[in-house]
């Protein structure tokens, strides 16, 4: 009797094994029962039945070992199905049929089209079978039977698509765990697509297929299979490389009189080089195939994308006309997308092939920078983004949640070193890998070389009905090995949070933690010291995305959200403190910190400490607690970047740079890459007068970091020092062009050169860039112009303004400034009495909101006013109060506004030499330029005139030039600077320098 080819229907004598039109397999494939299983069913469907009362039976398309396949059309949707049969002796399992059921709840969910769709399980009156999509074609079996051996273009073509399949198939947690020829077919565009996952082992636990029935092809087998071990992704990837062998050279790696025999050699036998069977292919093919068939899984390809990009590479490098099966785009249900920074084509070739042999390495960077060996006395782990495995996009979301989740989770361990959100965040924008939904293994090289890291865990979220399931891949990146491999599920997105705390336990037993340090390990859990809603985390993981990019409204509106689902939302208080912070809101900073320490109980004890010392540094009457809590922080992790930064910002306020330089130091020699360090540091040396050193360091993380805004503004402050106007505006140009809300304003360095009219346009911009709070800062920096030109009533205005719109918002330190420098306005109009007055005023601000800066600052100018009435026992009186308040501080330079008011009253009572004494002590305690801030007008001023007094013209000029030269240290004192250019003009006049004068 004739037999009928499946695939293009000629007929055939009884004893072909192939079809002699299209080679296509007659006999069915050598799939073998790991054991015996029944007969198949004797019930057959036939041409132009109806079965089930939808599907009308096409023909027959071949035996599997699950049982027979049949085309059919199903009326209901007008469309042609495949219907695969399964045989009774399994379907008679009812555990077994719950497993497929469950499987294929997975399965249907891939949607490439490079895979085959799988449909749904059904039952006709005790049949049971699975509905799936019907691909016209021929298979890849066919295939090399008619040509003998692919051309190596179109077979890496076929490979990359059967990759790309693959990919979507595992990020969706399912392995095929039968891939061969037969399973993949090439339809009549040469498009490949990977069928059968019906069959296919779902990731989601053990034993899912169930013994006895367990299918597998030997000739294509991994050696975990023929084991029996528990397989994953690279099962896959090894019938792949048996697949690529095939194709390139016509026959498989190992062949035997018996199924069992062949199985053996996967486990036993060393393949030929495919090479030595057709020297035709190209090296680097034949060593990615011979890497795809490693009998020890750590050392294949760790996954489709990682042999997809080198089959990519390979590819390349043949020409086009070999590519007989043109590349095509990946379609999936999320688009994957791998993003290369520039430099990453320019890698040596030496180094790629050396990637290539040992996988997984770390990436030594091909600049001249100095590299840092990872430290090794703890392991370090940077988590990457997850995948979203759902098929939905509103759980995008997770992909980044899951990974700040778990970097929460585990960096309260003492005993393993994890990458920041912050870190990994910054690392990842510089590689453009943010939008990435996949990472080749140059990428992890990359992020393990810039974070100084050696682990990196990789993992996807998947779902099927309530059922959540998180998966995880965790690599050595110094061996390439994968030291861990396991899930965790759950019911409902709630209880994610509980998974991430199973899964960070998983995590510390792949780091081969002692069980001692996992019982003495700091580890509350994670939905304890962040929330327990799935929401109200939502809000919080894209705000602090909006963080990260310095853009800390937006932060600011997702975080209030995030406290209104959650109100013991503790880290979402910090956030919004932090925000207020750089925002300038200060009374509102202290108010959201002082909230989350509140709720301590909802915050691991290493952020606990952090926030405790965020909120003590917001006032120097609690500088000693914030002191107290950094070190506690930092004696349980040593290595905190934002704890030695925070640290070193108390110790700047203090003034004690050498102390804040030891901490900046610490993150900077671990090579750090966040920029807080390296502009804090570049702060403390401009305050130091090192203005060389600070240039140096920023341009030092410059050239080995990133382009960042904050250091094109620091560059432009010691630019503006030297008086080098343009560079300092090049320097803030390219600022603005990064991060336009957080660049020094253009109308500072326009004042600076005199140009006053560019100086007010520019002023005039700044409520664009900086919101209701550039409002405030555009008055204030008006009020300065408008002193230098003797515009005082204008000046005044300005300020009055603030002082109501300080009023309106709550901000108590900006209502203590205004008021004082309303009062020093006055006070330079002669309005004495009005002046003394402001001063009050600010003095109760700051007394009432425990500003002890702004008590000192209001109490030296209400001394000088006092000075100015007449009233020297009140000046001696006030003097006296803030020396008593200095003693009382923390910070104990301060004492130079009692040097300098004492020197006030010496001058007054013309005791130039006792003057000039308390001057310059007052001065040596002044930093060097450094911020806006800078009041050296104010401080010299006086000094050159106790020498003018005196008559000692020479020093006098020297020190009023001084004044005519600074540039920040004047800004809020135009006044004080415009007087200092008619004393010069006095002097040389006295000299006899008419001209001059």
């Amino acid at each position: 009797m004739a037999v009928k080819c499946p695939q293009c229907h000629t007929e055939n004598t009884p004893d072909s094994e192939f079809c002699k039109k299209c080679a296509a397999p007659l006999t069915g494939s050598k799939d073998i029962p790991i054991t015996e299983t029944l007969e198949t069913p004797k019930e057959e469907l036939t041409t132009g039945s109806i079965f089930a009362g939808r599907y009308q039976i096409v023909e027959e398309l071949g035996k599997g070992g699950m049982g027979k396949v049949y085309k059919a059309i199903d009326k209901k949707l007008n469309e042609e199905v495949a219907l695969k049969l399964i045989k009774p002796e399994i379907a008679s399992d009812k555990k077994t049929l719950e497993r497929f059921n469950n499987e294929l709840k997975f399965a249907r969910k891939i949607a490439h089209k490079n895979v085959g769709r799988m449909y749904e399980l059904m039952e006709e009156k005790g049949t049971h079978f699975i509905t799936m999509e019907y691909v016209p074609g021929q298979d890849l079996r066919g295939l090399i039977r008619q040509t003998g051996q692919l051309a190596a273009g179109t077979a890496l073509s076929i490979a990359r698509q059967v990759c790309e399949g693959l990919t979507e198939a595992h990020r969706r947690g399912v392995i095929h765990r039968d891939l061969k020829p037969q399973n993949i077919m090439i339809d009549k565009e040469g498009m490949a697509r990977i069928m059968d996952f019906g069959i296919a082992r779902s990731v989601s636990g053990k034993g899912i297929t169930g013994a006895g029935v367990m299918v597998g092809t030997p000739e294509y087998m991994s050696p975990e299979q023929v084991e029996v071990k528990e397989v994953d992704q690279r099962s896959d990837i090894y019938s792949l490389g048996v697949i690529l062998y095939e194709m390139v050279t016509g026959r498989v790696p190992f062949e035997g009189e018996t199924p069992l025999g062949i199985a053996m050699k996967h486990k036993s036998e060393i393949p030929k080089d495919p090479r030595e069977l057709n020297a035709q292919i190209p090296e680097d093919l034949s060593r990615a195939i011979m890497r795809c068939l490693e009998k020890d899984r750590e050392k294949r390809f760790q996954d489709g994308d990682e042999v997809n990009s080198e089959l990519d590479k390979i590819e390349r490098g043949i020409p086009s006309t070999e590519r007989v099966v043109p590349k095509r785009k990946p379609i999936t249900t999320k688009e994957i997308t791998v993003t290369f920074s520039l430099k990453k084509l320019f890698i040596p070739a030496l180094v790629i092939i050396a990637m290539v042999i040992t996988g997984l390495i770390i990436l030594r960077p091909w600049s001249q920078k100095e590299v840092v060996p990872i430290p090794t006395d703890k392991p370090s782990v940077a988590i990457m983004y997850f995948k979203n495995n759902t098929g939905d996009e509103n759980f995008n979301f997770w992909r980044s949640a899951l990974s700040d989740s778990i970097i929460t989770d585990l960096s309260q361990s003492k005993f393993i070193r994890v990458l920041s959100t912050a870190d990994l965040y910054s690392i990842l924008r510089e590689l453009d890998l943010l939008a990435a939904k996949t990472y080749a293994s140059e990428d992890l090289m990359e992020v393990a070389a810039k974070g100084r890291i050696n682990h990196i865990l990789q993992g996807g979220l998947s779902k099927a009905g309530d059922t959540f399931r998180i998966d995880y891949t965790l690599h050595d990146m110094n061996t390439g090995e994968t030291i861990g491999s396991d899930r965790v599920e759950g019911t409902g997105e709630e209880s994610i949070f509980s998974m991430v705390d199973a899964l960070t336990k998983k995590i510390k037993t792949s780091l081969e933690l002692s069980e001692e340090q996992i019982a003495s390990d700091l580890d509350k859990e994670i939905g304890k010291i962040t929330t327990n809603s799935p929401e109200a985390y939502k809000y919080y993981v894209e705000g602090r995305k909006y963080f990260h990019q310095a853009d800390d409204r937006q932060s600011i509106d997702l975080m209030e959200k995030a406290v209104a689902v959650d109100p013991e939302f503790a880290m979402a208080y910090r956030s919004l403190g932090i925000s207020y912070e750089h925002l300038g809101y200060r009374s509102k900073s202290r108010e959201y910190l002082e909230k989350a320490v509140a709720l301590g109980e909802r915050i691991s004890d290493k952020e606990l400490y952090m926030i405790q010392g965020d909120l003590y540094r917001t006032s120097e009457k609690t500088y000693d607690k914030g002191i107290e809590a950094y070190s506690k922080l930092l004696e349980l992790y040593p290595e905190h970047t934002a704890g030695n930064n925070n640290f070193a910002i108390l110790f700047r306020h203090l003034e004690e740079w050498d102390k804040a330089i030891e901490r900046y130091e610490a993150p900077i020699r671990a090579k750090e890459e966040t920029v807080w360090p390296y502009q804090g540091i570049a702060l403390i040396y401009m305050a130091k007068g090192l203005y060389d050193e600070a240039k140096e360091i920023l341009e030092y993380y410059l050239n080995n970091f990133s382009d960042n805004a904050i250091i094109h503004n620091r560059l432009a402050f010691i630019y503006l020092f030297q008086g080098k106007y343009d560079l300092a505006l090049s320097e803030v140009d390219k600022a603005s062009r990064l991060a336009p809300t957080s660049s020094i304003n253009k109308g500072d360095i326009y004042l600076y050169k005199g140009d006053l009219i560019k100086a007010e346009m520019e002023y005039q911009k700044i409520p664009e860039l900086r919101g209701q709070r550039g409002e405030y800062i555009r008055r204030e920096k008006l009020a300065c112009l408008c002193l230098l030109q003797g515009k005082l009533e204008r000046a005044k205005d300005h300020i009055k303004q603030n002082i109501n719109w300080a009023e309106k918002m709550g901000e108590m330190v900006s209502k203590a400034w205004s008021h004082s420098y309303f009062g020093f306005l006055h006070s330079a109009s002669g309005n004495s009495d009005i002046a003394l007055q402001e001063c009050e005023k600010a003095w109760s601000i700051a007394v009432d909101a425990e500003l002890i800066p702004q008590q000192r600052w209001s109490l030296f100018l209400k001394g000088l006013i006092f000075l100015t009435m007449g009233a020297i026992d009140a000046t001696q009186r006030t003097a006296s109060e803030l020396k008593e308040l200095i003693d009382d501080g923390m910070n104990k330079k301060a004492i130079r506004y009692y040097y300098h008011l004492m020197g006030m009253m010496e001058l007054e009572r013309q005791n130039f030499s006792k003057a000039i004494e308390y001057f310059e002590e007052a001065i040596s305690l002044l930093p060097f330029q450094r911020m806006s801030s800078d009041a050296h007008a104010f401080f010299i001023y006086p000094l050159a005139l106790a020498y003018y007094k005196s008559e000692d013209l020479e020093k006098a000029q020297e020190e009023y030039e001084k004044i005519t030269k600074l540039t920040i240290g004047r800004l809020y004192y135009g006044d004080i600077y415009a007087k200092s250019f008619y004393m010069l003009g006095q002097i040389y006049e006295k000299q006899g320098d008419t001209a001059k004068a």
